[in-house]
């Protein structure tokens, strides 16, 4: 498999080509681009077609999709960032999935799954396309979130997350250290983010990972309420329109 990398950190290219390779020795890297210039006089200039492309969204000279401004790729793309803000955009294009820097090989494993599930659905007869698009995990799904401390951005794993909350239209998120940031989302917007087989909305103003719940209790008008780790300095309550499609994610 032929794949083109643009990305205009040469270490950071060269970290994501060692970790296909990792992932999947036949894996050839055609090229390196390291601007927007570079990346159009390649695709111009009808060099060696890759089958996938790993694309950065800012580049030295602007963001990627001043590319797609000037010219049509129809090969299919998994985005990388820094920034997660730009992902949403990202999926307006052609565009199978993204990942957020610093790379993790799972997360790198996990978007190669993805494109394999595209191509194969594409050799699918047509009746049957539909249905496999529809199965495999949806693009929207995040895994990390990007949020700022003083002077300092960190990346942190969704997986690290014990439950978001919203307070006088500000979302936290706590993690299971106990650590609690601001976040730039909502809870409307993230409940459509969040992988759902981990996350699940109780109520409009709390998201549970489902390894922060505890302890389960009935409560009155057919609600639940829980015990959840770290604890909440508030009741956790399972509004009763989600008690049953709580019950069920908790089963599955």
């Amino acid at each position: 498999m032929n794949v083109l990398i643009i990305e205009d950190e040469k270490h950071t290219a060269n970290r994501l080509a060692q970790l296909l390779k990792q992932l999947d020795r036949n894996i050839k890297i055609i090229g390196f681009l390291d601007s927007v210039q570079a990346a159009v006089q390649w695709f111009k200039e009808d060099e060696e077609n890759p089958d996938l492309i790993f694309q950065d969204i800012i580049l030295n000279d602007g963001n990627c999709f001043e590319i797609f401004d000037q010219i049509e790729v129809t090969t299919p793309i998994i985005f990388t960032t820094a920034y997660s803000e730009y992902a949403i955009r990202s999926f307006k294009l052609n565009s199978i999935d993204y990942v957020v820097k610093p790379y993790d090989i799972t997360e790198i494993e996990r978007a190669l799954n993805k494109f394999h599930q595209f191509k194969e659905a594409l050799l699918l007869p047509e009746k049957n396309l539909l249905k496999q698009v529809l199965s495999t995990t949806p693009l929207t799904t995040r895994n990390r979130f990007l949020v700022k401390k003083g002077e300092t951005y960190l990346s942190i794993d969704s997986r690290d997350v014990a439950y978001l909350e919203s307070e006088e239209s500000i979302t936290f998120a706590t993690l299971f250290n106990g650590t609690k940031h601001i976040i730039d989302y909502t809870i409307s917007d993230l409940s459509q983010q969040l992988d759902p087989v981990h996350f699940f909305q109780i109520n409009r103003k709390i998201i549970l990972q489902i390894k922060s719940v505890k302890k389960i209790n009935t409560w009155f008008n057919n609600r639940l309420i829980l015990q959840v780790t770290p604890p909440l300095n508030k009741d956790v309550i399972v509004s009763r329109d989600r008690v049953k499609k709580f019950k069920e994610w908790l089963g599955k």
